[in-house]
């Protein structure tokens, strides 16, 4: 009982309740009886003399009734759980809002969709919270973004911050999105820490069975000095569960660059979320046109996927939208129905061949068969523009005009040619190194270990097949992977598996114990229109290699390696018939173009990862006068229209503008990339040349595996406290607020104290005026 006082000790003064009990009594006292005849016929009646009682009986009560109220009242007594008032915050909290951004929040009652309700039960949850507490938000999605990364006590501007949070799209990391707002609240001196998340039933962003995760989130959760208390608040608990949907994964393009007609193949899974097995409708589209011809009907099992394959040849240069789309009636979620790839077709690709091996015979040079592959047919053009140049000749200058560098046999580089190497490969360029017979270990280190161009690898030494073996080394089809060379595995005929080889360099990953992530011996400084995002593009750790081919011995044939914005092919073997008769066959030349296409797609970047920046590298006439500006604002003594300006259409059509690096050589740079979709360039640069580009931004596909939260899941969640779950925002607020939502009685005390000294004046007022006397004569 006393815990509902906040001055208990104050129920002492209940001591003055005596004081109007012994004023009565004193009243009472009898004085000396005067017997007198006449004052007989004078007693009040029985009637009267009841009433005169109870009268006296009312009065004490009221009194001692007053002085229990003054009592009572100076104790502050409390009434937990807001039955009057509601649930409100008590103040001095700090709370992180986390809204889902997913596809599955795109869900629809018929009237809104589950994104606008979580919106709107945060605004409501907003009207709970006091003056003195603290509001940050966070849009959860396939990377966190911080809308609101100070916490702010002005709610106006918190809930228009809501209301302008984009339209759902792509995956959901409620891990990640935990981990911003424990760092947010680790900054807060506030005493109270919540997190809140509005979110649907989806498994998939919480990993719950994913153990070392969820220790560091433990952990981080008990480094701040107040615990902070993750809430999640179930958004669609009117909804029934998600019973079937069909989703387009992500697609994959045998090259990102291409040339007019040269066919570009597409892989795409497609997936049948439910209980039954569907035939389900799979159209390409070309920039929003359906293609003739480029429908299928794949039977799918339930809930499972297949692998669909797609080959295009666009003709007209510039950059196109491929799609994906999948016809599935009634289906709740249609976000993820489509998918999107972006492709640039140029007229010819610049590749610069690199002889190792100087010859007065043609045919005895390293690059002889390159250059036959890539001669242009009679009287068409030339997909590929080929240059060729000896090793000892190659000059920094060479690469200005290159897309591609090809080393065929190289042993020996001058030390600022392999410097410009790097940093043009660095620079998002493509560069393909074939072995040979001139090559070793210490030619391998000095002409593109150095530089950091292939930091990963050593060349170990040379490795010939047994002379006389019974079965001749190949490709082993098995090894290929996914990709560019899909091609070359899907059909075992295919000459490239039947090419035999002879020799080939082994190679091995740099040893653990030398420090990859020192910078290179003599880096070429780049700037910021170089790298494209305002930074060197010098990476601080070196990705592991990828082997994409293997041969029949296991031994590596063809590895990748990124380095900075661009990509190296290293082939272990040569590209001519010293150590293979690869050039003799049917796929040499397909294989080439392949080769060089891949690694050129680098250049182009144009299908990226959410949050990835967006890069368009604008024309040097697009400079004005010479120097670019980071903004049209940047110099307002310049005229607008003289300074290039480049914005940038979202999914939601919602344009921005893009910031404009310095340099000779200027880039658009966009980084809002926080949805998934089609990103196209709004506006043309002046008067001059226009700017006409096309990007997609994907996102982390496993969220359309739709799965609800099981109770496991969610009991493995709630290990440690560590999550709440509520289904409804009435709930979150009763279990949030519960221990600190008291309504003081004191006030309500003082008016019904109020009206007793009232009913006390009052009855005294009439027992006086109506004393003993008149009563006594009033007729009976």
């Amino acid at each position: 009982m006393l815990q509902f006082l906040l001055n208990p000790w104050m129920l002492l003064g209940l001591a003055g309740i005596g004081l109007p009990v012994i004023a009565h009594l004193l009243s009472r006292r009898r004085f000396d009886v005067v017997d007198w005849g006449a004052m007989q016929f004078l007693n009040p009646s029985r009637k009267t003399r009841r009433r005169l009682k109870l009268e006296e009986l009312l009065l004490l009560l009221l009194r001692i009734g007053l002085i229990t109220l003054i009592v009572l009242a100076v104790t502050r007594p409390i009434v937990p759980s807001g039955w009057f008032s509601g649930y409100h915050s008590a103040g001095s909290r700090t709370v992180v809002i986390v809204i889902d951004g997913s596809n599955s929040m795109s869900r629809t009652d018929g009237v809104n969709s589950v994104h606008q309700q979580a919106m709107r039960r945060a605004g409501e949850f907003l009207n709970s919270l006091g003056q003195d507490d603290n509001i940050a938000l966070i849009d959860a999605r396939d990377q966190p973004r911080s809308v609101i990364e100070s916490p702010l006590r002005d709610f106006n501007a918190v809930a228009e911050q809501i209301q302008k949070l984009p339209p759902p799209g792509g995956a959901c990391d409620a891990l990640a999105a935990i981990e911003k707002a424990i760092g947010i609240l680790g900054r807060s001196s506030s005493s109270a820490r919540e997190i809140v998340v509005f979110t649907d039933r989806q498994a998939q962003g919480w990993r719950s069975s994913n153990d070392a995760e969820w220790a560091r989130i433990d952990d981080m959760l008990k480094f701040p000095a107040v615990r902070p208390q993750v809430w999640v608040v179930d958004v669609t608990s009117h909804l029934s569960p998600v019973s079937g949907n069909i989703s387009v994964g992500r697609i994959e393009l045998s090259r990102e660059m291409s040339v007019p007609d040269f066919p570009v193949r597409l892989r795409v899974p497609v997936r049948n979320n439910s209980s039954e097995e569907l035939q389900v409708p799979v159209r390409l589209l070309l920039n929003n046109q359906a293609l003739a011809g480029k429908m299928q009907n794949p039977l799918i099992a339930a809930n499972s996927e297949t692998m669909l394959e797609f080959d295009c040849a666009i003709r007209p240069e510039g950059s196109h939208i491929l799609s994906v789309e999948a016809e599935a009636k009634n289906d709740v979620i249609a976000l993820d129905n489509i998918s999107h790839a972006a492709v640039h077709v140029t007229t010819s690709l610049s590749v610069l061949l690199i002889n190792g091996t100087a010859s007065a015979v043609p045919a005895d040079r390293d690059t002889f068969f390159l250059e036959l592959a890539f001669a242009a047919p009679e009287g068409k053009v030339a997909w590929v523009n080929a240059r060729a140049i000896e090793s000892s000749d190659l000059k920094p200058g060479d690469f200005d005009s290159a897309a591609v560098a090809v080393c065929c046999n190289v042993n020996n580089l001058p030390a600022e040619a392999s410097a410009a190497l790097a940093a043009f490969v660095a620079k998002g360029n493509g560069a393909i190194i074939a072995c040979g017979p001139n090559m070793s270990p210490a030619s391998f280190q000095q002409c593109f270990g150095d530089s950091g161009l292939v930091r990963q690898l050593q060349i170990v030494r040379t490795r010939e097949a047994p002379p006389q073996a019974e079965e001749q080394i190949r490709v082993a089809p098995l090894s290929i992977q996914p990709g560019w060379l899909d091609r070359f595995r899907s059909d075992p005929a295919r000459s490239f598996l039947k090419s035999t080889f002879t020799a080939w360099c082994l190679t091995r990953p740099t040893p653990q114990n030398q420090d990859n992530t020192a910078p290179a011996k003599n880096p070429q400084p780049l700037n910021a229109s170089d790298a494209g995002v305002g930074k060197s593009v010098l990476p601080s750790t070196a990705a592991a290699p990828v082997t994409l081919a293997q041969l029949s011995t296991g031994d590596p044939l063809i590895l990748e390696v990124r380095h900075g914005n661009g990509v190296v092919l290293l082939m272990t073997s040569t590209l001519d018939r010293t150590w293979n008769d690869l050039p003799t066959r049917s796929d040499f030349v397909p294989f080439l173009y392949e080769a060089v296409f891949h690694v050129a797609s680098a250049r182009s970047h144009r299908n990226v990862l959410f949050a990835e920046p967006l890069l368009v590298r604008l024309p040097p006439a697009a400079q004005g006068d010479g120097a670019a500006a980071k903004s049209p604002e940047a110099n307002p003594n310049t005229p607008a229209d003289s300074q290039p300006t480049v914005s940038f259409t979202s999914p939601d059509n919602s344009v921005t503008p893009a910031t404009i690096t310095d340099g000779p050589a200027p880039v658009a740079v966009f980084s809002n990339t926080f949805a998934p979709g089609v990103y196209r360039v709004a506006e043309h640069i002046g008067d001059r040349s226009p700017v006409d580009d096309a990007f997609v931004v994907n996102y982390d596909h496993s969220e359309d595996q739709l799965a609800p939260l099981t109770p496991d899941d969610k009991g493995r969640l709630a290990t440690n406290d560590r999550v709440r779950f509520s289904s409804s925002l009435e709930e979150l607020k009763k279990r949030m607020y519960g221990d600190e939502s008291i309504t003081e009685l004191w006030a309500l005390l003082m008016i019904i104290f109020l009206l007793f000294l009232i009913a006390e004046l009052l009855l005294t007022r009439r027992t006086i005026r109506k004393g003993y006397g008149s009563q006594s004569l009033a007729p009976t």
